[in-house]
């Protein structure tokens, strides 16, 4: 299955590229690989900055935990996509950089994570209530 996903790749890797050459010449179709290879080493170097302010919104309790590593690491791919020469990976690489597109993505095709902690329900639970008498002293 892996294969045919690769081959699919290809085929509109390389029909995106030739379109692209068509209309905007080699010339662009070179200067394009050239500057998003550009923008998506940038972006890697500055992830931290913003994995730093995506942290900030975990511990405000904007995002969950699971939601900040997702959108992290749809970040890193849609910068390694742009550093990889080509249209059709440039533009998949744009898309994962949007924090929409990124999401709906994660939704619909990551598995969500076992939880940790699973509630265990148990048949026998009895409810009990404690009731402390204090007794005053009198004088």
């Amino acid at each position: 299955m892996g294969l045919v996903y690769f081959l699919g790749y290809l085929f509109f890797e390389i029909l995106f590229s030739y379109e692209f050459a068509n209309i905007f010449t080699p010339v662009g179709l070179f200067l394009e690989v050239i500057f998003t290879a550009v923008v998506g080493i940038y972006i890697l170097r500055t992830l931290h900055f913003s994995l730093a302010l995506e942290m900030q919104k975990v511990m405000s309790g904007e995002i969950t935990q699971e939601e900040f590593m997702k959108s992290g690491l749809f970040r890193m791919l849609g910068a390694v996509l742009l550093i990889i020469p080509g249209v059709f990976s440039d533009i998949l690489g744009i898309l994962f950089l949007m924090e929409p597109v990124a999401r709906w993505f994660a939704r619909k095709f990551l598995k969500k994570s076992p939880s940790y902690h699973k509630p265990s329900y148990d048949d026998e639970i009895i409810d009990v209530e404690i009731v402390e008498i204090i007794e005053e002293k009198r004088p």
